[in-house]
């Protein structure tokens, strides 16, 4: 019995099967795929937009990382959500690749409340 690996490889072909996963997925927008040194590989956007989140993620990340280290010096950022009331940030960082993904983040529930 083979022991499934801990730390799979980030191949093309993983991070097309990402790609497509993620943009099956209702209400998402774009998709960015960055390389462990944050330069996009796959993306939805255009390549200006992507170059531009991606410098911007690589700010979000040092000053999260920043906090997570007073907080509990031990801890690596693994998930971050930024939500607006229009859109939500999803980011999944690993060593490997780091996935951020932008989507429709408009609540029934906003919708329904303004109607009473």
């Amino acid at each position: 019995m083979e022991v499934a690996e801990l730390d799979p490889k980030r191949t093309k072909s993983y991070v097309e099967e990402v790609f497509r996963k993620v943009k099956e997925k209702p209400g998402v927008e774009d998709i960015l795929i960055m390389n462990h040194s944050g330069v996009p590989v796959k993306t939805s956007m255009d390549r200006q937009e992507s170059l531009q989140y991606a410098c911007l993620y690589d700010n979000l990340r040092e000053k999260c990382q920043a906090f997570l280290s007073k907080l509990e010096p031990a801890q690596t950022l693994t998930f971050l959500r930024v939500r607006t009331k229009y859109h939500e940030v999803l980011i999944t960082p690993d060593a490997k690749i780091t996935v951020l993904v932008v989507q429709n983040a408009k609540d029934t529930f906003i919708n329904m409340n303004a109607s009473h």
